[in-house]
């Protein structure tokens, strides 16, 4: 197939990449070097993919759901060694066989599936990976990395900033406009790093788990003052000698909640109670 005829698909929501400089970027912030084995989430139709390969690296294994692309990819990228190519969906597609030997993920991410993306990569509290990316490379819907980014005291501060600060270190580079797409989307764009915290440096497991249930409960009715959220769980007697014990104020809302306060309050809750779920 010539790339030239192909149209792209709404359903899969393909915005791809044109705008030179940003394509550039990427490959500049990823640091590739020799020892690098590279998964791209939706190639397209290679763009990205030409640039990354055109570096030291070891490897680069594209993942691609539309089918129509599949010959294309082939034709342009069959005879470098490096290249490798699937049909399927990232997000049922088995990835054990090469997450171990994964050091960099690199996508534009359709914009209806990035919570999906966000937990198969970047991760989820409580659950311990059996992978150790170095890098993982997104270039998302602008209004998402802006909740991701966000402090506490902030309108768009939520359980998904408190999680996805708690799992990585997070950098975000530059904001991209809808006219470096084909079709443009209409929404702005942030291109992301994601450097997810080794599993031996994170927070014990048990206690990422008290602290995600804080935050379903809490963020659940974020409009309420925490009192009137975590009296599900905990009487008033324990709210109070919680709020003591974690110098929290339990009439703010959970957004205005710093990510350290979050922490103490679970680690009291697991001395108040032994279980709260």
């Amino acid at each position: 197939m010539n790339s030239k005829n192909y149209h792209q698909k709404k359903r899969f929501g393909q915005h791809w990449l044109v705008n030179k400089k940003i394509l550039e970027k990427i490959k500049e912030i990823a640091v590739l070097n020799e020892n690098d084995f590279i998964l791209e989430i939706g190639p397209g139709k290679g763009a990205l993919t030409s640039k990354l390969l055109d570096s030291e690296i070891k490897k680069l294994h594209a993942i691609e759901l539309d089918k129509d692309l599949i010959n294309l990819l082939n034709d342009k990228f069959n005879n470098n060694d490096k290249f490798s190519l699937q049909q399927g969906d990232i997000l049922s597609v088995n990835l054990d066989s090469i997450n171990k030997k994964i050091t960099k993920v690199i996508a534009n991410i359709p914009y209806n599936i990035t919570g999906p993306i966000l937990d198969i990569f970047i991760g989820r509290l409580g659950i311990i990976r059996n992978y150790n990316y170095e890098k993982i490379i997104f270039l998302m819907q602008k209004d998402v990395v802006d909740r991701i980014l966000s402090k506490e005291g902030s309108p768009n501060a939520g359980a998904l900033s408190v999680r996805m600060q708690l799992l990585s270190k997070i950098k975000r580079i530059c904001d991209v406009p809808p006219s470096s797409f084909s079709p443009p989307p209409k929404v702005f764009s942030s291109l992301v790093v994601f450097e997810p915290i080794k599993n031996d440096l994170r927070l014990d497991i048990s206690l990422e788990k008290y602290i995600d249930k804080l935050l379903r409960i809490s963020f659940n009715s974020r409009r309420k003052m925490l009192r009137n959220t975590l009296n599900s769980i905990l009487s008033n007697e324990e709210i109070n000698e919680l709020s003591e014990s974690s110098k929290v104020c339990f009439n703010l809302r959970p957004q205005d909640i710093s990510i350290d306060q979050w922490i103490k309050l679970a680690e009291n809750c697991i001395k108040i109670k032994k279980k709260i779920f």
